[in-house]
C-alpha cells in the first residue's frame, strides 16, 4: 500500500510540473507556452490584432526591469472563441481564452 501511494504521489508531482498551455492556430498548427515568438509567427496565421508595449517590474536593489510585452488576438468569428497569446520578452507566456468573436 505504501508503494502504491508513493507511486501515485510521484506521478502527480511529475504531471503537474510538465503542464503547458497550448493553442491550435487557425491553420491547425499547435503552439505551447515556452515557444519563441518567431516560432509562433512561422507556425500560425497572422493574428487579427497585435499590440506591443513595454512594462516595468521592480528588480533587485530598487532597479527597474523593462519587459517587452506583445499580445496577439485571434478572432475566428461569432461561432468560435477568441484567444489571446501573451509574449514576455519574446517567449509565449500565457494563452487566454476570451469570449466569442464577432
Amino acid at each position: 500500500m505504501r508503494i502504491f501511494m508513493t507511486t501515485i504521489l510521484f506521478t502527480a508531482i511529475l504531471s503537474s510540473t510538465a503542464l503547458a498551455d497550448t493553442f491550435r492556430c487557425p491553420n491547425g498548427a499547435l503552439v505551447s507556452t515556452g515557444d519563441r515568438l518567431a516560432e509562433v509567427y512561422v507556425k500560425c496565421d497572422p493574428p487579427t490584432f497585435r499590440d506591443t508595449r513595454t512594462d516595468s517590474e521592480a528588480g533587485r536593489r530598487g532597479a527597474t526591469i523593462l519587459v517587452n510585452v506583445e499580445e496577439w488576438t485571434y478572432n475566428e468569428g461569432p461561432h468560435r472563441l477568441m484567444h489571446l497569446l501573451i509574449f514576455y520578452n519574446g517567449i509565449l507566456s500565457e494563452i487566454r481564452t476570451l469570449g466569442y468573436g464577432k
